[in-house]
């Protein structure tokens, strides 16, 4: 009886701490560098940026998807990179992003219970000094929802793509995940 009832317990933390692990809609998600971007590299105010979005072979993902996912992580980054002082010339970068997971979930699942129909989406991301392509960063980044209920059945990949597009904008400008929301 009172290994049932630890099991239980045992479940049931494990389950709760699935959903603070896995985090609201809005919980913008930390980079995991493998080549820090250098302050002096970081997009600033008059720099130009265009982000190009792929896919790992795998991955089932449109064209439309992908653009949509690109014109978001390029509002990000315009939205935060004017809080970045001018330094020096004005430079190009591009973000070049390849998705290694993108599951839209299933909305009935999460609505019936939290933990079922999870979204996901990971990626790596690099950064590239234009017009040499130059790397100048490289990170990945991984964002899962699992919440249930209304909430889980409300938030679509289109909420969590703009979280993910949030990281991003927010590893390759220096700026806050808060900043400029």
């Amino acid at each position: 009886m009172k290994k049932k009832r630890m099991s239980g317990f045992v479940s049931i933390a494990a389950f709760l701490g699935l959903l603070i692990f896995s985090g609201c809609a809005t919980t913008t998600p930390k980079p995991i560098f493998t080549q820090e971007i250098s302050p002096g590299h970081l997009v600033a105010a008059s720099d130009s940026m265009k982000a190009l979005v792929g896919a790992a072979n795998n991955i089932a993902i449109t064209d439309l998807e992908k653009a949509r996912i690109s014109r978001v992580i390029e509002e990000k980054i315009a939205t935060k990179k004017v809080l970045n002082a001018k330094n020096g010339d004005s430079k190009n970068y591009e973000v070049n992003v390849t998705l290694t997971r993108y599951d839209k979930g299933n909305a009935f699942a999460r609505a019936m219970l939290a933990g079922l129909g999870q979204i996901h989406i990971e990626g790596q991301v690099k950064l590239f000094e234009m017009p040499d392509k130059k790397k100048v960063g490289e990170f990945s980044i991984q964002k899962t929802f699992a919440w249930g209920g209304v909430y889980g059945a409300a938030t679509s990949i289109e909420d969590i793509e703009k979280t993910f597009a949030d990281s991003i904008a927010a590893a390759v400008t220096g700026q806050s995940d808060d900043a400029a929301k």
